[in-house]
């Protein structure tokens, strides 16, 4: 089937406006990955041996404003090239990151996340700190990324007003 002219053109340029709109939706996720990919791989179990520290280093004591991701594997050794092959993935935000991250590992937090943990999983974690203003957006961020909401994320994130 043959088109006119002004019709071929017009399909054309539907055609490249929607490859414009599909690059730059990619682009964003892969902007905010990127964003945390040099953020420190936490295994749990370090994490939790940490908690405390010596003289006031632990994770406890170094508590601040900002977003999570928790990711849940069924292997052990997680680096940057396997980090995206998880089971289960989970993200938050908190005035007390680290408070927060350590609640979801003791059973005092996401249920869904301790039980993993308790029947097997390694879980895994990155803190990114942000001013507390900054984290409903890269909460929300951060979920569109890791498509979570197909994961633990209930919602796409956000939940307070922060200003």
């Amino acid at each position: 089937m043959e088109y006119p002219a002004d019709v071929s053109l017009s399909l054309l340029v539907i055609f490249f406006l929607l490859l414009l709109l599909l690059r730059i939706h990619f682009s964003k996720k892969a902007k905010i990955k990127r964003k945390i990919s040099g953020k420190k791989i936490i295994y749990y179990k370090d994490f939790e041996r940490n908690w405390l520290g010596t003289d006031g280093s632990g994770y406890k004591y170094n508590d601040r404003p900002g977003c999570y991701v928790i990711t849940l594997y069924n292997h052990r050794f997680v680096n940057r090239l396997n980090y995206m092959h998880y089971e289960q993935i989970y993200i938050g935000q908190s005035q007390n990151v680290c408070q927060r991250v350590h609640n979801h590992l003791n059973g005092k937090g996401k249920g869904d996340v301790y039980a993993d943990i308790k029947y097997g999983l390694e879980a895994y974690i990155r803190i990114i700190p942000c001013r507390e203003k900054k984290m409903n957006d890269l909460e929300k961020q951060l979920i569109e990324a890791f498509n979570a909401t197909k994961s633990y994320n209930r919602t796409r994130g956000g939940a307070k007003d922060r200003k």
